[in-house]
């Protein structure tokens, strides 16, 4: 029996095998891919839309920081209360996430009217009391529809323009008015008896007029001093 011999050739390659590759797809596009830059925002800054970099939070708002990526839309970092935005500059305020609606919040105005005027209703502010009515003074809130502050004289007595108290008699004086009191406030004073009842009316020394309606005087003179009669409105009260 003859054997026949068989050979075994192996081939041993050493390099990789995609060496010896060759590619016949072409690529004829190259597409970026672009990430966005991120900004980290300290306490007290927020990120606008479409801004490169972190602005310091305007008043009134609040801005805790953090870190943020560029949007051209949307600011980031920055809450607030559209209640409280008021005299403020925002930088690229046209953000898609800023609120579409603002209404403003009105407060009434707090007037504080000194003795001797009021606050009309529907009125913005303090106005002198009329004639015949007493207005005390006080802090009032505009009101559209009510009067504050002022008081009509009782019936008997009378008040001139500007006055925080009424009066029950009158000493006419051409066509001016002394309102006379049934208390003495300044010494020496001008003393008018009616019946058993005596009633004053302001003196002093410093040219004063009769009341804050008139430009004349009332003078009484007494040695060689003159004093000027008044009434509270411009005197002695």
């Amino acid at each position: 029996m003859k054997i026949k011999s068989v050979f075994l050739l192996f081939i041993f390659i050493s390099q990789p095998l995609f060496a010896d590759m060759l590619c016949d797809i072409s690529v004829d596009k190259y597409r970026a891919l672009y990430k966005p830059y991120s900004y980290t925002c300290s306490s007290g800054q927020y990120l606008p839309a479409n801004t490169l970099g972190c602005v310091s939070c305007p008043n009134g708002f609040t801005c805790n920081g953090g870190t943020f990526e560029f949007n051209p839309n949307y600011f980031q970092g920055i809450d607030f209360d559209v209640t409280n935005i008021s005299n403020i500059q925002m930088n690229n305020i046209c953000a898609a996430n800023f609120p579409s609606e603002i209404f403003a919040i009105y407060e009434p105005n707090i007037h504080n009217c000194t003795t001797g005027y009021y606050l009309p209703a529907n009125v913005d502010e303090c106005t002198i009391c009329p004639k015949n009515n007493y207005c005390v003074g006080g802090t009032y809130t505009f009101n559209e529809t009510l009067t504050q502050g002022i008081e009509q004289c009782e019936n008997g007595y009378f008040a001139p323009t500007g006055s925080a108290v009424c009066y029950p008699h009158i000493l006419h004086i051409d066509n001016n008015n002394v309102y006379l009191k049934s208390d003495k406030t300044t010494t020496p004073s001008l003393n008018i008896k009616i019946g058993d009842d005596i009633f004053y009316a302001n003196m002093t020394t410093i040219p004063t007029t009769i009341n804050n309606t008139t430009e004349q005087y009332l003078k009484i003179k007494n040695g060689n001093t003159v004093y000027y009669v008044c009434d509270d409105t411009v005197c002695g009260e």
